[in-house]
């Protein structure tokens, strides 16, 4: 047959296809390994905790992860900066994204959606159509640095652009002159140093490389940028992109160590973090209440607390006054060492038995001390650069750090019997004493503020004054504590000169500060005597330490529940009805958390209970309303935001949250030198049950379980190491409540009870040596228990929640004075209902014109319904008066 060429052609084919066909049905499949991509490690697991917060991300809103010896300090947009004690080493790190090859940037700030904090770790979420980013920082405890790693899932090729600018200056005053900044390719890192080549910083990827190329002898003026470019996007399945700033002043190759470690092994770093603060919650006092959001707010304030110990490289380890951005300038908020502020938060670093800080905190301030006794105010972190005492004239402004210093020592010796550190302190504590006494300068026992220097406002009409009842609590509480210093001594001489003084200063406040026409005691005196008639809440710290006449403070403390001054979000500087109010004043207006703190303490301390528990879940709920986890400087008194300029990770916010806790609503307290615990709980009368853990009295350990029903409660108290202390449980109850008898381990226990004719709460009294397993029962016949509604407050409100102003029992009359809105109807809570037979109410106006007779209030036997009349804008009065069976 003769075959054509035409047929030759189609035979070929048949060939061709049969080949291909038969091939790729013959040939085994071949899977190609994807390699992963060069620079990435493998993903580990960032596990999710019960303290675990998160929300849809705020790109404005402040975050920050930080440890001893790094700060970063950010918006959850991902914009940060970065410290490394003392320097800045950037600010204005961005990230932006770009899909295949796209030139046209996707700003992470316009991405991110979602922010989830916890003490190890914050996640911030990106989101775009065809790629998701997880970016988790974690700031290592004890190293000069930080961790991002980036987790990407992305269905295309995606190029990430780290952009930043580089600044390499230490905090203001300090400066440094011809830093340069490049890309280190061998290192995939830029390093940022100056001529000296004593301060550094590095900034890069294992996974990155350099697209910014400015001169060596400078730094840019636009931001430095360097990349990571994902081709294959499977080639980062089940892998993490580690980006690590480090930085620092010392010997370069010692800073490059550190973040070559940090690169190399996130993980540990990852590890280490969740460890150290395990460690902190296991270590540290607990509480498990009915309130999971006071639960949770308790342990951010001492993980957030936990974060301003700092050690620096030329001045050593203390306690900085808090964190927050500084944008273009020269210091991170708060972020240098303030005495005060270190003296105030070591009584909460002693509350909840982190006393160590306490220690290291008291000994950083000891170094300062000036030679005639004075102790420093503020030190810039900067100090190790220049000539900061002097050249100039902070260090020393303040007047009242000497005596807070006294009492900061006090506080620590007594809940630690750490007598070692008060025979090394001895001389320098002395010394501080002797200081204090000589700025009195008309013998009335109190520090003068002319002599002294500043003590509660730094600025404005009410600071030239002779003493102010801030600066005079201090002082009158300095005296006691050195008498309790001076006898754990063995300082005869010093303890009875001590007492001496604080019999005369205590009777100094309690009747130079009384100002008997408004019933309250004012800010000050002026030196003519005459009283600067302003209410502010800085009189709440010396009712707190039990200053002043018992009844004169239950004036005052009503006083201060009224709403001009307490608001839904806290307590206001000045009531807005003074003319030098101004609700955004850093002194003449605004709510400070930390004096909120100290007016809950208060409130607690006199048994306005409802009172001083609203007043603390205000300060619980900005520790969630803000940047997560921390608690904002200071608050509007008009709304409930805050200024642009406040510092958002503040420490005597976060104390404000832990001191009303613990020695307020939790009652706990107690001293080793005298070897007592006490517990007096001021709980919300619906709570049934509290368990407390980790409790540290020196070398004693407790833990308590508290349970409550209609007529009874029971306390069970397993103690450590507790041989010879005695325990004091004194609980309070609602007015009318009559306590018959109280069991310990099945014997029956003595009581007393509070005598004073005007106490707001029946308040028993028991005390016995622990066993180290007691159980202690308690039978009662129960009164009317007031529950104030919870008020949500949330950012931008203006104030809307009743106020109760005081609680007073005349007979069977059980009178409620509130204040509430024109127009508002409230419901309040009444446990024991069955014991009310009536209820009545009237109403004033917020100068005390009555508009009406009592009529019949709305009560159901559990719930009192009070309807405030239409009216004008604003608080008016209101009387609820139930008659009692």
């Amino acid at each position: 047959m003769k075959i054509t060429a035409r047929t030759r052609v189609l035979i070929a084919a048949a060939v061709f296809i049969t080949f291909i066909c038969g091939g790729l049905s013959a040939a085994p499949a071949v899977s190609q390994e994807i390699k992963p991509a060069e620079g990435t490690v493998a993903e580990f697991r960032i596990a999710r905790g019960d303290l675990e917060l998160s929300r849809p991300a705020q790109p404005q809103t402040p975050f920050d992860k930080v440890g001893r010896k790094f700060a970063l300090l950010g918006y959850e947009s991902g914009a940060f900066e970065a410290w490394a004690y003392p320097l800045k080493l950037i600010r204005n790190f961005e990230l932006s994204f770009l899909l295949g090859t796209s030139t046209v940037p996707i700003q992470g700030r316009d991405i991110v959606r979602f922010v989830s904090v916890q003490p190890a770790v914050t996640t911030l979420t990106y989101t775009y159509q065809s790629f998701t980013v997880k970016a988790h920082f974690i700031a290592p405890v004890e190293e000069p640095g930080v961790v991002i790693l980036l987790d990407i899932d992305s269905t295309e090729p995606l190029t990430v652009v780290c952009g930043f600018i580089p600044v390499l200056q230490p905090m203001w005053p300090a400066g440094l002159g011809g830093q340069y900044a490049y890309w280190d390719d061998g290192l995939k890192a830029y390093l940022i140093s100056e001529p000296t080549r004593k301060n550094h910083g590095f900034l890069g990827s294992p996974a990155a490389r350099g697209i910014s190329y400015t001169p060596a002898h400078m730094l840019s003026d636009v931001p430095n940028q360097f990349k990571v470019e994902i081709a294959d996007p499977r080639s980062v399945v089940g892998r993490f992109i580690p980006i690590v700033v480090a930085g620092g002043k010392g010997v370069r190759d010692e800073v490059k160590k550190a973040y070559q470690d940090m690169a190399a092994d996130p993980e540990k770093r990852y590890r280490l973090a969740v460890d150290y603060f395990e460690g902190l919650r296991r270590s540290t006092l607990g509480i498990r209440t009915p309130a999971r959001a006071l639960d949770l707010a308790f342990e951010w304030a001492k993980i957030a607390l936990d974060g301003l110990i700092v050690d620096n490289p030329d001045l050593g380890r203390g306690l900085v006054a808090g964190l927050g951005s500084s944008g273009t300038g020269g210091r991170p908020g708060f972020g240098w060492f303030f005495g005060t502020d270190a003296y105030l938060n070591s009584l909460s670093f002693n509350s909840f038995g982190n006393t160590a800080a306490s220690h290291d905190g008291l000994a950083f301030t000891q170094k300062w001390q000036r030679k005639d006794g004075k102790m420093a105010h503020e030190l810039s972190q900067a100090a190790g650069y220049l000539r900061w005492w002097e050249d100039y004239p902070y260090g020393y402004i303040h007047g009242d750090t000497s005596p807070y210093y006294i009492v900061a020592m006090e506080d620590y010796v007594r809940r630690t019997g750490d007598l070692e550190f008060l025979k090394a302190s001895w001389p320098s504590i002395l010394k501080a004493y002797e200081w204090s006494l000589a700025t009195d300068g008309d013998g009335d026992g109190l520090m003068d503020n002319g002599k002294a220097g500043l003590g509660a406002l730094e600025f404005g009409s009410l600071t030239g004054i002779q003493t102010d009842i801030y600066l005079g609590a201090v002082c009158v509480r300095a005296n006691m504590a050195m008498k309790t210093l001076a006898a754990a001594m063995g300082d005869k001489a010093a303890a009875k000169k001590a007492g001496d003084f604080a019999d005369r200063s205590a009777r100094a406040w309690k009747e130079k500060f009384w100002d008997e026409a408004n019933g309250q005691y004012s800010y000050a005196f002026n030196k003519d005597g005459r009283l600067v008639a302003e209410l502010t809440p800085w009189s709440a710290v010396g009712l707190a330490w039990g200053l002043g006449d018992f009844e004169r403070g239950l004036r005052t403390l009503a006083r201060m529940n009224r709403a001009d001054l307490t608001t839904d979000w806290g307590v206001r500087m000045l009531s807005s009805r003074s003319p030098l109010y101004e609700p955004l004043n850093y002194n003449y207006g605004a709510c400070w958390p930390f004096l909120s703190g100290w007016v809950a303490a208060a409130l607690f301390d006199f048994d306005y209970l409802p009172q001083g528990y609203q007043v603390l879940m205000a300060n619980v709920r900005h520790t969630f309303d803000n940047s997560l986890g921390t608690v904002m400087e200071l608050f509007s008194g008009a709304q409930n935001t805050w200024p642009q300029e406040g510092v958002a990770h503040q420490g005597f916010s976060s104390t404000g949250v832990v001191l009303p806790l613990v020695r307020g609503l939790l009652g706990l307290d107690g001293s080793a030198l005298d070897r007592k615990i006490s517990f007096q709980p001021g709980f919300p009368a619906d709570w049934t049950s509290v368990s407390i853990s980790n409790g540290k009295v020196g070398e004693a350990r407790f833990s308590l379980e508290y349970t409550r029903t209609k007529d009874s409660v029971k306390l069970r108290i397993k103690s450590e190491k507790a041989a010879g202390f005695g325990f004091v449980f004194g609980p309070a109850f609602g007015l009318g409540t009559k306590v018959l008898a109280a069991t310990r381990n099945g014997s029956p226990l003595v009581m007393t009870a509070d005598d004073r004719p005007t106490a707001q709460a029946v308040r028993p009294r028991m005390e016995f040596l622990l066993s180290g397993d007691d159980t202690v029962e308690l039978r009662f016949t129960p009164g009317p228990e007031i529950v104030l509604s919870d008020i949500s407050a949330v950012t931008g409100d203006l104030s809307h929640g009743v106020r109760l102003v005081r609680s007073t029992l005349s007979g069977h009359d059980l009178q409620l004075s509130l204040e509430g809105l024109w127009g508002e109807t409230y419901a309040l809570e009444v446990l024991n209902g069955e014991r009310v037979d009536s209820a009545t109410f009237s109403f004033e106006d917020i100068d005390g014109k009555r508009h009406d007779q009592p009529r019949a209030a709305k009560f159901d036997g559990r719930t009192l319904t009070v309807e405030f009349p239409s009216g004008p804008e604003g608080y008016c009065k209101g009387e609820v008066t139930l008659k009692l069976k």
